[in-house]
């Protein structure tokens, strides 16, 4: 029964504070935006038992999209969580060794981003810069089953009031941990652990 009135004690607080300061406890939304880096780092594999040499590479620059929701807090904070459908473009090349490389083929390998993140405005009206960083988990499809699923985000940006909306561009970094080796695999791409991109949230 103590603990009850403690929790309920805190929320009310938390509430109250919150109708102070004359911010809205939910907003939800979209999220989208480009990657401003490769997916994957570029490699060469010489295979000189067959004569035959490969290229992996990022044949263009991935897109991101999904939900966002944000928790707002009391003097500036917030607690923000994006669900981010991103699919990684990989393309390869093969050959024989000194000899010009032929374009063999390219996938997508699909992924889903879930950064959550602390945010902090600063208190000016109308256009309300920011800073953002927490950690962020990826889900990862099956050809890319060996890339890490961790890693920490940090960002800045700047939060524009239109009527019934607040648009956030933003430029985002997001550090991965390192990717752990496929059991039997001989040849695979290393994915590029340092990750910018280029984002703009719609919420309501």
């Amino acid at each position: 029964m103590r603990h009850f009135k403690i929790l309920f004690a805190a929320t009310s607080l938390f509430l109250f504070s919150t109708a102070a300061f004359g911010q809205r406890l939910l907003s939800v939304g979209v999220k989208g935006g480009v990657a401003l880096s490769d997916a994957y780092n570029s490699s060469t594999i010489t295979d000189t038992a067959n004569n035959s040499v490969v290229r992996l590479f990022s044949n263009e620059k991935d897109y991101l999209v999904g939900p966002t929701v944000e928790l707002h807090l009391p003097l500036g904070l917030s607690i923000e969580a994006d669900a981010l459908y991103r699919p990684l473009s990989l393309a390869s090349q093969t050959g024989v060794p000194g000899s010009p490389l032929n374009q063999a083929g390219s996938t997508r390998v699909t992924t889903w981003e879930f950064p959550v993140l602390a945010k902090y405005r600063l208190p000016v009206p109308i256009a309300k810069p920011y800073v953002d960083a927490g950690p962020s988990f990826r889900h990862v499809g099956q050809l890319g089953d060996y890339l890490s699923n961790t890693g920490f985000a940090v960002g800045a940006g700047v939060e524009l009031h239109a009527p019934l909306v607040r648009v956030s561009p933003e430029v985002r970094y997001t550090r991965w941990a390192g990717d752990s080796t496929p059991s039997g695999a001989g040849t695979f791409a290393s994915s590029n652990l340092n990750q910018v991109e280029l984002l703009v949230g719609f919420t309501f």
